[in-house]
């Protein structure tokens, strides 16, 4: 026979459902210590430091590819072939965190070379418009410190242009300007 009490209830129900309430208990403090733990983590992952975009490779996976596929398709898009537009990123350029030189040269052929605004990169590269605007300032500015390396100063003005009334006149001022401005940049190289 169990044992019961006063009030008819048996002391193995008693005891058992104390230790049922005790691991509900214990149970509840679990799932409030998972809640916390959650909870801080999902707070820690909105105070990440301000940036705009994260680290992508979007642009670099997006060259390796088009410069992979068909050469005749990267020539009407970038106006050049991808072999001399590996030569063409061996310029001053660095990758930066964001953004590799590749991806910036590209944006530079894009804009220059299809006569479009930053609209047409910004949707290729998935950048925002400082981005690209930066990019392409950065270019440009690489560009002009290697220009005097690969632009030749003409030796005199050619014949069919020096003999012809139509030309010479006025084409006479441009190569002297021209001239003057080559001198210019190698005699500000030679003190800076």
């Amino acid at each position: 026979m169990s044992d019961t009490s006063i009030h008819g209830v048996d002391e193995d129900e008693v005891e058992f459902y104390g230790t049922l309430r005790v691991l509900l208990l214990a149970i509840e403090a679990v799932i409030y210590a998972i809640y916390n733990l959650a909870s801080r983590i999902n707070d820690e992952s909105i105070r990440r430091p301000l940036t705009r975009r994260p680290v992508t490779s979007n642009g670099l996976k997006y060259m390796d590819e088009i410069m992979t596929e068909d050469p005749k398709k990267f020539r009407d898009v970038y106006r050049m072939y991808p072999d001399i537009f590996r030569k063409l990123y061996k310029t001053p350029l660095t990758d930066t965190r964001f953004i590799c030189v590749e991806e910036m040269v590209a944006t530079f052929l894009l804009v220059v070379g299809q006569n479009n605004r930053y609209s047409q990169p910004k949707m290729i590269f998935k950048r925002s418009h400082f981005t690209v605007s930066r990019s392409f300032n950065k270019v440009l500015k690489a560009l002009n410190t290697i220009a005097p390396e690969f632009m030749a100063k003409p030796e005199s003005v050619p014949h069919v242009i020096r003999e012809s009334t139509r030309f010479y006149p006025y084409f006479k001022v441009i190569v002297q300007h021209f001239m003057l401005f080559m001198n210019f940049k190698k005699h500000n190289e030679i003190f800076f």
